[in-house]
């Protein structure tokens, strides 16, 4: 009988943590929008994820800047929602530069909806810059990571 009141107790504790990591994970989702971090010229912290930008890619569609799709070997990349800014970054040349010292340059082709929260599939956080995989082959980083620290700059 004791074995069966620890495992009793073992499964609630489990069973609340796993409410607990739910919680956080939604809140988290929860974006502030518009908030994205301030955009500095010496270098602004995000984080890299990747996206396909091309027809039938995991984007969902043609880019909000132009209309367009963005197939490989495109340098492309979304903002997250703050740092879009009502696509005032659309077409402007960044520069992307990670941890292990590589840069690239890449074209600002879209939004990353970070207003939405979890509502959508592909929601982003705040500090994202989504990006095509021949960003991140540039930067000689593994995509199987799926986000990356990194800093960005307009150029």
């Amino acid at each position: 009988m004791a074995n069966i009141g620890v495992l009793v107790v073992m499964f609630c504790v489990l069973n609340v943590m796993s409410h607990l990591l739910y919680l956080t994970n939604a809140s988290s989702c929860k974006s502030k929008g518009l908030h994205s971090p301030a955009y500095s010229p010496s270098g602004t912290h995000a984080i890299l994820t990747v996206n396909n930008f091309g027809r039938g890619g995991d984007g969902g569609g043609a880019s909000e800047c132009d209309g367009k799709f963005h197939p490989l070997p495109q340098r492309v990349v979304a903002l997250s929602t703050g740092w879009y800014n009502k696509g005032a970054q659309c077409g402007k040349i960044i520069r992307i530069k990670a941890r292990n010292g590589r840069s690239t340059l890449a074209k600002v082709v879209d939004e990353c909806d970070s207003v939405h929260g979890c509502k959508k599939s592909r929601a982003c956080k705040t500090n994202v810059v989504d990006a095509s995989e021949t960003v991140w082959k540039d930067l000689r980083l593994n995509i199987d990571h799926g986000e990356v620290p990194v800093t960005w700059t307009i150029v």
